[in-house]
């Protein structure tokens, strides 16, 4: 504590003791002794190796042991010109600059006239002026008045790495996301007020089309500039706890004030700064880890991830480091603190909650006391709140804002504190307890046909991301699903050899089932795309591009325990097949559905059934049962039973599938 406050009280010495405009005239660098004395002193210590200065600067070894290299991608980040790929030439730059004559506030850090290097590189300051034990003296005197202001901005008490729970209608968010919140050191609010007045720092990528196939083209290619960002914490919770009805887990870090310090002053150096953004690999995720590792070099947090980057992996290595991971808090989303309190509902309150959504004058009755009229007013702004909750907030003269202004003034008539009720955090759902992500298996494999030979085969799984319904159900939504690049391969051994099938493959798929309630009629929807073999559908075993999209509704009992769905599903397959007008695509549209059942968090069976039409084609209707019974039998191990049913044909399969 006290080394941190030396610290910081040298630096705003340095910083802010002058305000003249007569600048001091100091010796050019090149003519310092002391200067260049330090210079072979950070020679001598090999301060341009150590860990510390590389994290700084993020460098990285190159791919299979190439030339270390910066990621950042802006110059202004360096002081050598050729700092990004030298990191001794980088340090030896910096140190100079420190002692470079000063210059006039302000200054522009991203081009045209240079502030000074102790205003652009306070983190790297700090950390050489420790270790070389830099005479304060010698400096030249600056304001840095920007940065002062910055940093008692977000006057940091704590760190914490903030998780958002998935949310599948937003392809950029699909996996999850995280960020820093900081927790002031002085405020005179107290409780969530004061938690909402704390500032947020995301890393996100800079985002200039709204088409989705441009934006996953150079999303995955690292096409985007990702820049870290600062804001007020009531800001994320506003998008992802309200706009996005999206669950939010807080890992608070045990950082010495010393490592807070750094880390504000690291976040300031790369404020203007660019790094290429790559949605699997360097992405928000990554790039708060190596925000982390720069402040604190004892941890490591970053070199133990794998491709891709999920945010639920850069949580779970949080506690690779012993010690790192002070305490948890959960922040229950709009949409959880309403269900909450829609569980106190009687039948009669719950219908007066709809009719007021409805009609902000719809009358309560006579006969209730005030604090039952209280409650289910403070139901229906948490329901309206739910359901136009962007509305009411962009936009003030909208409808839906003037109803939620009545039913406040409803509310404000009956002098009664709203009364919040407890929502107990989901620790089954923490994000760090899950499965890891890839996924590979192995099975023995059956196929019966009926009039033709058996056939044994071998299957392969594989999948690169990250969770399907039937995996063990720790740290994930219960009725959701994305799989990235999920590939199953089967190999039949014949006589002649070996005959290798490329069963199914798909470049994502996506089940969302919403479970339907008296507040809550949204759809449940289901997106695949990718490739597949087709037996018996306009051809017999024709490898063929698909792309099937489904939506209907869900129902769910037992604390979504048993969870049963039907969907209306359009399924289109195209390749060399017997389609419309004997053509090249086939196309038809039936029911889809099924029923999940969680006997336990790691064993669950889902099972599936489709009947789909297809008008003036080939095999008119198709249809096909499957189940699978998976067992997680340990952290990262599984057994899953598999089978189909279709026309004429039996099949059954069991896969040992291990998470990696």
């Amino acid at each position: 504590m006290r080394l941190a406050l030396s610290l910081l009280a040298a630096l705003v010495l340095t910083a802010c003791t002058t305000h003249v405009r007569l600048l001091r005239l100091v010796k050019s660098p090149s003519d310092d002794p002391y200067v260049e004395a330090l210079v072979q002193k950070a020679d001598a210590l090999r301060l341009h190796d150590q860990k510390q200065w590389l994290r700084l600067g993020h460098y990285r070894p190159g791919a299979f042991g190439g030339a270390v290299q910066s990621e950042a991608d802006q110059h202004a980040f360096f002081v050598a010109e050729h700092g990004r790929e030298d990191p001794r030439a980088e340090l030896h730059a910096t140190l100079r600059a420190f002692f470079e004559p000063a210059v006039e506030e302000p200054g522009i850090r991203t081009g045209g006239a240079p502030r000074h290097a102790l205003c652009r590189f306070p983190a790297r300051f700090m950390w050489l002026a420790e270790t070389l034990a830099i005479d304060f003296a010698r400096l030249p005197r600056q304001q840095c008045a920007p940065y002062i202001a910055f940093l008692q901005e977000i006057d940091p008490k704590a760190v914490s790495v903030v998780f958002s729970s998935y949310y599948l209608n937003n392809p950029a968010s699909a996996f999850g996301h995280t960020f820093l919140r900081f927790t002031k050191a002085r405020t005179l609010a107290v409780g969530e007020k004061r938690e909402l007045l704390d500032y947020a720092v995301d890393f996100a990528a800079d985002v200039d089309t709204g088409n989705a196939v441009v934006y996953a083209f150079r999303g995955l290619t690292g096409a985007f500039p990702g820049t870290a960002k600062r804001m007020p914490y009531y800001y994320k919770v506003r998008t992802y706890a309200d706009f996005e009805s999206r669950d939010m887990w807080e890992y608070e870090l045990a950082f010495t004030p010393k490592q807070l310090l750094m880390l504000v002053a690291h976040i300031w150096e790369i404020g203007p700064t660019f790094f290429q953004y790559f949605y699997l690999s360097e992405n928000c995720s990554y790039r708060i880890n190596r925000l982390l590792e720069a402040a604190n070099p004892d941890i490591d947090v970053v070199d133990s991830l794998d491709t891709p980057v999920l945010p639920a992996d850069t949580v779970k290595v949080l506690f690779d480091n012993p010690g790192l991971v002070r305490s948890i808090s959960y922040r229950p989303s709009l949409r959880t603190q309403f269900l909450r309190a829609a569980q106190e509902l009687d039948s009669e309150e719950a219908e007066a909650v709809g009719e007021l959504v409805h009609d902000p004058e719809s009358p309560l009755s006579a006969s209730w006391p005030q604090e039952r009229r209280a409650k289910v007013l403070d139901a229906a702004l948490d329901l309206h709140d739910m359901r136009h909750v962007e509305k009411i907030t962009f936009e003030r003269d909208s409808p839906e804002a003037k109803h939620k202004q009545r039913l406040l003034e409803r509310r404000a008539a009956i002098l009664i504190p709203t009364a919040r009720l407890p929502v107990d955090p989901p620790v089954d759902r923490r994000p760090e307890i899950g499965h890891d992500a890839k996924r590979v298996g192995l099975a023995p494999g059956y196929r019966g046909w009926r009039g033709a030979a058996d056939e044994p085969f071998m299957a392969f799984d594989f999948r690169l991301a990250m969770h399907d319904m039937a995996d063990p159900a720790l740290g994930f939504p219960e009725l959701s699903a994305i799989e990235f690049l999920p590939t199953r391969l089967r190999l039949y051994p014949k006589e002649d050899g070996l005959r290798i099938r490329l069963d199914d493959f798909s470049i994502m798929q996506v089940v969302s089932l919403n479970p339907m309630h008296s507040f809550d009629h949204g759809l449940s929807w289901r997106l695949s795309a990718g490739a597949k073999t087709l037996e018996r559908n306009g051809c017999h075993e024709c490898f063929v591009g698909k792309l099937r999209v489904g939506g209907g509704a869900t129902l769910a009992f037992a604390e979504d325990a048993i969870g049963v769905f039907v969907l209306v599903e359009t399924a289109i397959y195209g390749g060399d097949l017997s389609g419309i007008l004997e053509g090249p695509v086939r196309a038809g549209v039936g029911p889809y559905g099924g029923i999940r059942l969680r006997f336990d968090p790691r064993l669950i069976f889902v099972g599936t059934g489709e009947l789909h039409w297809y008008p003036e084609q080939q095999d008119r209707v198709v249809w096909q049962g499957d189940g699978t019974l998976r067992w997680g039998f340990a952290e990262q191990h599984a057994l899953s039973l598999e089978s189909r049913i279709a026309d004429h044909m039996l099949e059954a399969q069991l896969f040992y599938l291990a998470y990696l």
